[in-house]
């Protein structure tokens, strides 16, 4: 039985990372083609689907319990998120031109600045949504790292989390939460690689937000229940 557990949870973190990975590329979708994106879209969605099969338990649970404010937090972000991410493929199969071409429908390129709002919404969510359950992972960590090796890796996230508010800055990604451009502009004569590491700085930095708040109403939850 524990080894079954122990299989599940690497199987749940396997997915997780996938889904990280292939975010980071579907948001660098004129760069690595539009072939190429709709099939990683694709398995994204598949991966999302299994992610929430092997999690059904947190929806059938929504109903039981007490909601703290940490928990409904991390409620209204998990429905927000899965809405999104929900709302996203049915827009790219709308106007898919390789994969799903035979339900592409006229018209469907007015959704692409619909497509792409959403897809930016989505990204932040779910780094949002990481940096929620990054507690459990960073107690783990001082527990087997110790408190030095814990410290510097501190020390090297909140450093790539600065570069990501800048990151942040210089790629618009503000300017794409908020419609106020119709459509994505790369530089395709710029490295792809540096694109993706800048993305992953923000959502380093959109993930430590989320672990902040988190942890803050975890920390408030407790004196509450102390008093």
């Amino acid at each position: 039985m524990r080894g079954l557990d122990i299989n599940m949870k690497k199987a749940k973190m396997t997915i997780d990372i996938l889904m990280v990975v292939i975010l980071l590329l579907l948001m660098a979708y004129s760069m690595v083609g539009e072939n190429t994106h709709e099939v990683i879209g694709i398995g994204m969605f598949a991966l999302f689907l299994v992610h929430h099969i092997i999690n059904r338990k947190w929806w059938t649970s929504l109903f039981r319990g007490r909601y703290h404010p940490a928990r409904v937090l991390n409620t209204i972000v998990n429905v927000i998120l899965a809405a999104v991410m929900l709302l996203q493929p049915v827009s790219g199969v709308l106007m898919s031109k390789y994969v799903l071409k035979s339900v592409r429908i006229r018209g469907a390129g007015r959704l692409r600045s619909i497509h792409m709002t959403i897809a930016y919404w989505g990204f932040v969510l779910l780094a949002f949504h990481l940096g929620l359950h990054l507690r459990t992972i960073t107690v783990s960590f001082r527990k087997k790292l110790g408190r030095g090796v814990a410290t510097v890796i501190l020390i090297l996230t909140t450093v790539i989390a600065g570069y990501g508010a800048y990151a942040f800055i210089k790629r618009g990604i503000g300017d794409y939460l908020f419609m106020k451009v119709g459509f994505a502009f790369f530089d395709t004569g710029k490295s792809t690689v540096l694109f993706l590491l800048d993305y992953a700085a923000v959502m380093v930095l959109i993930a430590g937000i989320g672990y902040f708040i988190q942890n803050g109403l975890m920390k408030l939850q407790k004196r509450k229940g102390g008093k």
